[in-house]
């Protein structure tokens, strides 16, 4: 038991460090090709870019909370203190529901304005399809969401 939690601590440390190092690199917009892919080098779309990077950064700032307040959690068993687990269970599942928030934030802001409306006047209806983003932005979001998804599961001890 004590060693799933000791791995799980430590996945959870590793996944923070790793989530707060790209949040940090992408807000000064560095690394934005693992976002945007080729896209990155291009003068043109340098200010699409850096406004990528900087929601990606607001998405792995979230997932960094969820794994802190897993942290926090696992020590918590791990010192059988149950005041601890009680609140840090509490703020870690706040932590999960303001990923998910943030990442339907994510990707509503990054569809783009359709300033053409429709022949009558009205608004035009939006498709719901991922054509606007960058492969790399959609891979990214996948493997970000898949070592959340593994800590967890280390976490649980599954």
């Amino acid at each position: 038991m004590e060693g799933t939690v000791i791995a799980a601590i430590a996945a959870s440390g590793v996944s923070l460090v790793a989530f707060a190092l790209l949040a940090t690199m992408f807000w000064r917009g560095r690394w934005l090709v693992l976002l945007a892919g080729s896209a990155a080098a291009d003068p043109e779309r340098d200010e699409a870019c850096r406004a990528l990077g900087r929601r990606m950064a607001a998405v792995l700032m979230a997932a960094g909370t969820l794994m802190a307040t897993l942290v926090v959690f696992l020590a918590g068993e791990l010192a059988r203190s149950a005041g601890v687990v009680s609140a840090a269970s509490m703020a870690n599942n706040v932590a999960f529901v303001a990923l998910v928030v943030v990442l339907i934030w994510f990707f509503i802001v990054q569809r783009p304005n359709d300033e053409h409306g429709s022949p009558k006047g009205g608004a035009a209806p939006r498709r719901s399809s991922l054509d606007h983003l960058h492969a790399a932005t959609i891979v990214f979001v996948v493997v970000v969401l898949a070592v959340v998804g593994a800590v967890g599961a280390v976490a649980a001890g599954l």
